[in-house]
């Protein structure tokens, strides 16, 4: 059994014939417009150059005829001559005279006609002369001795032409009518060809449309996430059976693939579930430790040590160390309060200034520390976590200003983000920077929250801006012997109108 025909070869076998057809079927239509219908008006325009011709004769006889040649008008006569003639040699050229289109009867008569016509043409020409001169007896003796007699055979000529013409073209018409019947018959079986062809060509395309009509139901099931619909069947065609194939193997393929994905996400949600609650009891184990490190102090015993210390400096009119002692309390206080607690970001900056203060004094002008806060921000209506300033502020002193033998100065820079929502910090030093190797440390550090001895205060701030928002980070950048910036990015929280209203007061510190 041979290889079945594939659809793409029968349909291009089809559209082959049909075009063939087609091409036959203009053939045979320029061949009936070229041969059949040309010859019959070839013939029909040869039958009015004769009977025209005939015609201009007659009236240039009738004109002669009609005039008295002792009386008449010769200028009238002239003129209807002149026109007569003019229809004449108009139509005389037309008339077929080829010996190869026509028959040879034709052929002689019409060689006669022109004949006569020149020996007609010249007597009337010299009757003109004799007329216009005043000659009308010469003019009358010379048309009825010669004239008369050859318009007449002219007339006769003629009239024989256009009968054998006639004739003629009976046998050629019975040849071209049988001929046309045969071209019709022949464009009447291609017509019908390319009917048939037609019909096949629609039966091919409909039986390809069903397939592609069942595989669109089919994707739109896909597209709506239904994959339990049975598989299309495979048609007899095997091009479309392979398609139907192919597509019910995708339809398994994108099964799998969509609960895979979905496997995978319940899979990330927990394992971010399970992330989220080691972070949290992360934060809950540094909250604990550094409650249990301030449990070891007594609060009140402390103050009470300081107030008197505070007392002593006053009697003593030492007021430098006053000061250090009120800026230590204000330290001690504030790191008592919860690190939960939303304070005015006025209240964070001046404690950065208690501690600069303190610092300045151990250091001198080797340290200098300078605020650069946007004008748009009002300190006392944005509020931020209490404590998450100045563990960075003390970093920077610590880590990058000190072990700098010149010292140098930590820039702070407060900038709202109000499109985004968001609150920027950044703290710069011009201290010893950090070496690559340790800052991949400190970054990988960050990224994985644990116990951790060194930078303590950056570890904690760290993981609070995670807690605090999905949005928060602490970003640093470091190069040696160029100095380290931490940039930090917290919600933005600005006081409203009707907050400000509240009769709820709010500790400024």
């Amino acid at each position: 059994m041979g290889r079945r025909m594939t659809l793409k070869g029968q349909i291009s076998l089809c559209l082959a014939a049909f075009f063939l057809a087609l091409a036959g079927q203009i053939f045979l239509s320029f061949y009936q417009s070229g041969t059949v219908l040309r010859e019959l008006d070839d013939q029909m325009g040869n039958f009015n150059a004769i009977s025209r011709f005939q015609n201009g004769v007659e009236r240039s006889l009738s004109a002669m005829e009609d005039y008295r040649w002792e009386y008449g008008d010769a200028k009238a006569l002239t003129e209807e001559l002149h026109s007569a003639f003019s229809v004449t040699n108009a139509w005389l050229w037309r008339i077929e005279g080829d010996l190869g289109t026509v028959s040879e009867e034709q052929y002689l008569l019409y060689n006669a006609v022109s004949t006569t016509y020149d020996s007609y043409t010249a007597l009337v020409d010299q009757l003109e002369e004799a007329v216009a001169a005043g000659q009308d007896a010469k003019a009358a003796q010379l048309y009825y001795n010669k004239i008369a007699p050859c318009g007449g055979y002219l007339r006769q000529y003629t009239q024989q032409l256009l009968n054998t013409a006639i004739t003629d073209a009976q046998g050629t018409y019975t040849t071209v009518s049988a001929l046309s019947d045969r071209v019709k018959w022949a464009q009447t079986v291609v017509v019908a060809l390319c009917l048939a062809l037609g019909c096949v060509m629609a039966f091919s395309v409909l039986t390809l449309l069903t397939p592609v009509q069942q595989m669109i139901g089919a994707s739109r099931e896909v597209t709506r996430g239904e994959f339990d619909s049975p598989d299309l069947p495979a048609p007899r065609q095997p091009e479309m059976a392979q398609l139907t194939e192919a597509f019910n193997h995708m339809k398994h393929s994108m099964a799998e693939q969509v609960t895979t994905l979905r496997e995978k996400n319940e899979m990330e949600r927990e394992l971010h579930r399970q992330k989220t609650e080691a972070l949290e009891l992360q934060n809950r184990m540094e909250r604990s430790r550094l409650q249990q490190l301030r449990s070891q102090i007594d609060p009140h015993f402390l103050f009470n040590t300081l107030n008197v210390i505070l007392q002593t400096a006053g009697q003593e009119k030492a007021y430098r160390t006053q000061a250090l002692i009120t800026a230590l309390s204000h330290l001690l206080r504030y790191s008592l309060m919860s690190n939960d607690e939303q304070v005015p970001l006025a209240r964070e900056v001046r404690i950065v200034d208690e501690y600069y203060s303190i610092y300045h004094v151990r250091f001198g002008d080797r340290v200098k520390m300078v605020w650069r806060i946007s004008d748009s921000l009002d300190l006392t209506e944005t509020m931020v976590p209490s404590f998450i300033l100045q563990p960075i502020v003390e970093n920077a002193f610590k880590h990058g200003i000190s072990p700098k033998e010149e010292g140098g100065v930590v820039r702070i820079r407060i900038n709202p983000l109000r499109d985004k929502g968001l609150l920027y910090i950044s703290v710069c030093d011009n201290g010893v920077g950090i070496r690559p190797e340790q800052l991949a440390q400190l970054k990988a550090a960050l990224a994985q929250p644990g116990e951790r001895w060194e930078h303590i205060g950056v570890y904690n701030v760290a993981a609070r801006l995670r807690l605090l928002d999905k949005r928060g980070r602490l970003v640093i950048r470091s190069h040696p012997g160029r100095g380290t910036v931490i940039r930090m990015y917290l919600p933005l929280v600005e006081l409203l109108e009707e907050d400000l209203d509240d009769d709820t007061p709010v500790d400024r510190g």
